[in-house]
């Protein structure tokens, strides 16, 4: 007589699922940290610069250098604004094509490094524009450096 059931002393055939439970979650955390880690990297190139005027170039902005200034207005409209008049553009993909176009024509220069682009962002626009016009414009291969202007106390 035997204290154990017999059907306990049989060997039960299957497969553990504990080892691929813990192997999907370390590949969610892995994905999940890269993805943060990615999004990270992207926006840490983005310099703040303050401006001394809106459409003068620097002193010490090199000859070679080409300087577009864009704004992004309260309602999430898009402006390309030059010395003559204000171009707008309906997207961020407009103005991404448009600097592509340009690129390709040969107005910019050579090295993208060398086209500097300004963004004049108004102090009530949302983030939703900005955030996508900030992304477009660096898919494309150029610097984008948001504009501000500090707030005069009279």
């Amino acid at each position: 007589m035997s204290y154990i059931p017999v059907d306990e002393l049989k060997e039960r055939g299957g497969i553990s699922m504990a080892p691929m439970i813990d192997f999907l979650f370390l590949m969610l955390a892995m994905f999940a940290s890269l993805t943060v880690s990615r999004i990270v990297i992207r926006d840490t190139d983005i310099d703040l610069v303050q401006s001394k005027h809106e459409l003068s170039v620097s002193a010490d902005t090199p000859r070679d250098y080409k300087v577009i200034h864009l704004t992004v207005s309260e309602d999430g409209s898009y402006k390309w604004v030059t010395e003559i008049r204000d171009h707008v553009m309906h997207s961020a993909q407009e103005i991404t094509d448009e600097l592509l176009r340009q690129y390709q024509m040969g107005l910019l220069p050579h090295d993208k490094l060398k086209t500097q682009v300004m963004l004049k962002i108004d102090r009530e626009a949302h983030w939703e524009p900005i955030l996508q016009l900030l992304l477009a414009v660096k898919e494309a291969g150029f610097e984008i450096r948001p504009v501000y202007e500090p707030i005069s106390v009279m």
